[in-house]
């Protein structure tokens, strides 16, 4: 097998093999060349190509959700290292396992003018588990051994122990291109770490079942979450306690029929004393942020008498102001070991809650029936048609809020950029998750703004023919028209919506994709009907809707929930 010439890298590359990597994504250059070379010539490693640094970062950070294990970016020296950074950071709050591989020139050359050369020790600090500075060039046994111990303690953090991006500087000098057949007798020192089993104590379990049982109002709020079956079965358990509410968002990926499941929809007219009876004396939080505004607020200003947060890295994480117990595990495993020890107690919480979820959902009903062509329009008739089977990626902003109106329980898995919210990487994290799955068949809605902003996720030969992608293109940033503060403000169409009159015909003609175009309420059912049908591959839809007209329909939403009393 023929590799770099260089004995560090060859033991960057064959560490990695042994730890269990597979994937790694790599981006252009020359001072990364030694590493492009020796991953794409190991067996282990499928290596994919893409050329802009954001963008490929949010790429493997879409295959590193869709497969369930750490995938490794690698890019060359300078300001190429910077523009991962907006995905290092959303991995780092989401906890996803990004292996991240920056080369660098010698540092002897930092800050003495020579060219693609910036300080990359540390660069990422803030937004990472754990950095290293290794050496390509290594020869001598101490520093090779070094390295395959930073490697082993980076990728078990990464992987395992506290879950998210680990970060590998490594210089290298010139030449770069020569290989030589590597040492194949000669593996690296690698360790692995070892899982265990956490257990409650029994002095903790008792006085936890106690606050539960003592409880007339308990209410489980479950964030983002990955699909989970136990997770499913503990939730419709613990649902069916007179005593509990579950409170669920489309990307917590968990769906019952007593569950609330749209959480705005039944909150959002409540008044200051309504608002108390609803709020329980015991709330459980699980999983990862939450999209609703209006519950954390709720939650915060009622100040629970207990709050469990139940996280195996973010238990401390206090996002209402009133943590009262941090537990340090999985839901499941929480859950498992403390519901065998629970009373049940007779309550009329779950009843209230659900009584208020029927009474919306018919006003609901009712105001979709005679709504006018809008955003809250195209979402109502996209989540009416969208099939079962569709794995859902949703872009920040008005997007992610709108769809936590609508009935997501048909929805086969759901998933955001919660970590930090923004729109930058949606479309690189859907082509990356729909790359490592051809299986599945993915959907991508997004905003024009965040469309164009990661345009690169479509400059990429990768084979994507699952993956359709819905833009709203209501003319600018449309968040800003309906949330409170810049909708009045005069800077806004300018400066804060950055309105564009623009569509992404041209794109998708470039690029490959197929287009198609709704611009009124009578071609939308019709075309996407078309647009989901099963032949139908790698196609944009572009849905033309009123910037002005938008905020309008969803005041008078709000307005006839709050009147449907």
């Amino acid at each position: 097998m023929e590799l770099s010439d260089k004995k560090g890298v060859q033991h960057i590359v064959m560490a990695l093999a042994a730890l269990g990597l597979k994937e790694v994504v790599i981006c252009p250059g020359s001072r990364n060349a030694p590493l492009v070379i020796s991953f794409n010539r190991h067996s282990a490693f499928k290596c994919t190509s893409i050329r802009d640094e954001r963008s490929a970062a949010f790429f493997a950070l879409g295959k590193a959700i869709e497969l369930k294990q750490p995938v490794a970016i690698l890019c060359t020296s300078g300001s190429a290292a910077l523009n991962f950074a907006p995905a290092i950071a959303e991995a780092y709050y989401q906890r996803i396992p990004l292996i991240v591989l920056t080369a660098d020139r010698p540092k002897v050359w930092t800050g003495q003018g020579d060219g693609q050369t910036i300080n990359q020790t540390d660069i990422y600090r803030n937004y990472i588990r754990k950095s290293f500075e290794i050496n390509g060039d290594a020869a001598s046994e101490n520093d090779l051994w070094y390295i395959d111990r930073c490697l082993s303690e980076g990728f078990n953090i990464a992987a395992y122990s506290d879950n998210g991006p680990v970060h590998f500087n490594i210089p290298v000098s010139e030449p770069l291109y020569s290989t030589t057949a590597a040492d194949e007798n000669k593996l690296p020192k690698v360790f692995r770490e070892i899982s265990t089993e956490k257990h409650i104590p029994e002095k903790d379990i008792e006085l936890l079942a106690k606050q539960f049982s003592e409880c007339k109002k308990v209410m489980l709020l479950v964030g983002q979450h990955k699909p989970d079956e136990k997770l499913q079965a503990i939730t419709e358990q613990l649902a069916s306690f007179e005593n509990v509410v579950v409170l669920t968002e489309s990307t917590s990926n968990i769906h019952h029929s007593g569950f609330i499941e749209n959480i705005d929809r039944c909150i959002t007219h409540l008044n200051d004393k309504e608002a108390k009876s609803f709020m329980p004396d015991l709330l459980i939080t699980a999983g990862g942020a939450v999209v609703s505004k209006r519950i954390k607020k709720m939650l915060r200003d009622a100040s629970p008498k207990y709050h469990w947060n139940i996280h195996p890295c973010d238990s401390a994480m206090d996002t209402y102001q009133a943590l009262t117990s941090a537990i340090a595990l999985e839901p499941n495993i929480f859950f498992e070991q403390i519901l065998p020890n629970i009373q049940p107690t007779s309550s009329d919480y779950n009843l209230q809650w659900n009584k208020l979820k029927s009474e919306k959902e018919q006003a609901h009903k009712q105001f979709c029936a005679d709504v006018a062509y809008s955003d809250f329009k195209v979402f109502e008739t996209v989540f009416k048609t969208i099939p079962s089977s569709t794995h859902l990626h949703l872009a920040n902003s008005s997007v992610i809020r709108y769809a936590q109106l609508f009935d997501n329980s048909k929805i086969a898995s759901t998933w955001s950029n919660r970590g930090t919210s923004g729109i930058d990487g949606s479309s690189s994290t859907a082509v990356g998750a729909a790359a490592s799955s051809p299986d599945k068949d993915f959907v991508l809605i997004t905003g024009d703004v965040a469309f164009h902003y990661d345009k690169n996720a479509f400059w990429t030969e990768t084979p994507v023919e699952n993956l359709k992608v819905i833009i709203i293109n209501n003319g600018g940033g449309g968040i800003f028209r309906i949330i409170p503060g810049p909708d009045k403000i005069e800077e806004r169409e300018r400066f804060i919506e950055t309105s564009m009159a623009t569509n992404a015909g041209h794109l998708a003609a470039h690029y490959g994709w197929n287009y198609l175009v709704v611009k009124n309420e009578q071609q939308l059912e019709p075309l996407l009907k078309e647009f989901f049908a099963p032949l139908t591959t790698k196609t944009i839809l572009e849905i033309f809707t009123d910037a002005n007209q938008n905020p309008l329909v969803l005041e008078q939403y709000w307005k006839f929930l709050k009147e449907k009393k």
